[in-house]
């Protein structure tokens, strides 16, 4: 039997098409318009087992409209007054434009309208997609913190390999708490009352590249939800120290990204924006926990298959973007216990993740079907082992958003809990991290390595199913499957007198360039930085450096302090124990 549905062709999966996913709430809250009106329903509380799902969430009076990339920005604007609206902004460098018009307007009758031009490519509503998920209290007690990640076998697979510097992982959710950060008045109303200051999570102290908050417009994307601090953290939160549990991926480098809001609602157009903005990074790997209601209710809403492909177009567009320029994508398969994952986990090569209880048998959350890759673990509603609690996911966050009258607090930290695929989604994000920082970058080959690996209850061999895809993920297994023919390296572990330098930016560097210096003992260390003719440039260190880490950081500058034009340059690290070169290109 084949395994691509008709709309899974239309929207260009080699699957069947899905819908996107994430961590939902045990009572979901859902703001959805009817398609024929266009107008906002009042919020419905309904049990997460049987949403009630009308219609997606749409920006009022808002269309993402694509010309032509050749077009002028003056000409947008002339077609835009034309349909009686106006440019808000380009959303892609490539022709993508955000339009405003009558919000009273039906946003279907719009797009309809759009859509007849021949001067464009498409119409799209701003589609709403939402975070899922259930925090739950913190607990004074004895439970179980480490249950999923024995059940992935994580604490083997640390024995061969630990996360590494190199791999960049974007987390494009809430935010995260990635830093100490004054909260500027336009984002304290959505926070507790009182708080003044973003704070860094003891569980996130790794390194950080420089992110974009595309709900707020500004460079510090600050989580003011908890959802996007937990996903980063499941995946690559600090291990060997006191508090909370450990991430899959400890140590390597995330990419923090916000466009889900405080109360847990992205619009597509910062989805977009933000999933672009990863690519551009050069993210080795995007997490994506968040999600849209199944293209099954959408249809029993009313919308046909014509329409549903405008609808997710610009999302479309963007994965592709992400995918051409190396990425691997891993999202969360839906929290709608229905045969359909959501997308963008039902888009062509996007990982699927479905969610796990602590017995390994399906959440009853979880979306599944023959779109589905994986399973790992998300919690459920059982309490199977003998803690105390119901089995959820637990992990160190700041005090999450759990409605208006009960907001985020971003400097108080604890142990929380939920469940859902948005749990599940960042576990696998962790494990691609991970074998990652093996040295291997071939997404085929990591996918394979993951599948033959896997365990599946219904089969003893890696075959699929529609209920757990290839199975549930076991990273040491996988590990050990890929690091086969290679000796793990590993700071810790280095005989006395080695030492390992990594370039921890990318190169060609843009901006400032980083390296990662790791000493088995405390010396002596000369780094500095020479053009290709072999003059010195700059000197970045000149002394003693303690046994262990250290960074080093070069702005682009010499020793005057003049900034030096775009070519060629070479790092040369000296100690007492050898010497290590490293060539860059640096662009202005």
């Amino acid at each position: 039997m084949s395994r691509v549905s008709r709309l899974g062709r239309t929207l260009g999966r080699s699957r069947p098409a899905g819908l996107i996913a994430g961590i939902l709430p045990l009572l979901a809250t859902i703001l959805l318009p009817s398609p024929a009106s266009g107008a906002s329903a009042p919020w419905e509380t309904r049990a997460i087992l049987a949403p009630r799902l009308k219609a997606p969430v749409f920006a009022p009076g808002q269309l993402l409209v694509k010309f032509p990339e050749s077009i002028s920005r003056a000409e947008i604007e002339r077609v835009a007054r034309e349909e009686g609206g106006t440019l808000v902004e380009m959303v892609t460098p490539d022709g993508l434009a955000k339009l405003r018009f009558d919000p009273s307007a039906d946003v279907v009758d719009a797009m309809q309208r759009w859509s007849r031009r021949t001067d464009i490519e498409y119409a799209a509503p701003n589609l709403v997609a939402h975070a899922f998920f259930v925090p739950n209290d913190t607990t004074i007690a004895e439970f179980d913190l480490g249950w999923s990640l024995r059940q992935v076998g994580v604490f083997d697979a640390w024995d061969i390999v630990t996360g590494s510097p190199k791999i960049l992982l974007a987390i494009i959710d809430t935010g995260v708490a990635f830093e100490d950060h004054p909260i500027p008045d336009y984002e304290r109303p959505f926070l507790w009352p009182g708080t003044t200051m973003y704070r860094r999570s003891p569980e996130l102290p790794g390194r950080f590249r420089p992110g974009w908050d595309f709900v707020n417009n500004d460079a510090h994307p600050d989580d003011d939800n908890g959802h996007g601090t937990f996903v980063a953290t499941i995946a690559a939160g600090q291990a060997n120290n006191v508090a909370g549990s450990a991430g899959i991926a400890f140590g390597v480098t995330l990419l923090p990204i916000k466009v889900i809001d405080y109360r847990g609602d992205a619009f597509n157009d910062n989805l977009v924006k933000g999933i672009r903005f990863a690519a551009d990074q050069r993210a080795d790997v995007i997490n994506l926990s968040l999600g849209y209601p199944p293209i099954s209710f959408l249809r029993a809403s009313g919308f046909t298959d014509s329409m549903l492909v405008a609808i997710f177009k610009p999302l479309r567009d963007a994965i592709r973007y992400a995918q051409r320029r190396g990425a691997t994508i891993v999202a969360a398969a839906g929290n709608f216990d229905v045969g359909e994952v959501s997308l963008p986990a039902g888009f062509p090569g996007v990982i699927a993740v479905g969610a796990t209880g602590v017995d390994r048998s399906r959440a009853s959350y979880s979306s599944y079907g023959r779109e589905l890759d994986f399973m790992a673990p998300g919690g459920d509603f059982t309490e199977l082992n003998g803690d105390g609690i119901q089995d959820y996911v637990a992990m160190m966050s700041i005090k999450p958003h759990r409605s208006e009258g009960s907001l985020a607090k971003p400097d108080s930290f604890g142990v929380f809990f939920q469940f859902g695929t948005s749990n599940s989604s960042a576990h696998v994000s962790g494990a691609v991290s991970l074998l990652m920082s093996l040295g291997v970058k071939d997404e085929d080959k990591i996918v394979k390595a993951l599948r033959d690996t896997a365990f599946n209850p219904f089969s003893n061999s890696p075959c699929f199913d529609s209920t757990y895809g290839y199975g549930l993920i076991q990273i040491d297994k996988a590990v050990r499957k890929l690091a086969r023919h290679k000796k793990p390296r590993h700071w810790r572990h280095f005989a006395q007198g080695e030492f390992e330098v990594d370039m921890i930016s990318p190169n060609p560097i843009l901006g400032a360039a980083e390296l990662e210096l790791r000493a088995a003992r405390a010396g002596t260390v000369t780094a500095r930085v020479f053009d290709v003719r072999g003059a010195l440039v700059r000197t970045l260190a000149a002394g003693p450096v303690p046994t262990g880490t250290s960074m080093l950081r070069w702005d682009g500058r010499n020793d005057r302090g003049d900034a030096v034009p775009t070519g060629i340059y070479f790092f040369r690290i000296e100690t007492p124990e050898g010497s290590s070169s490293h060539k860059v290109a640096f662009l202005r």
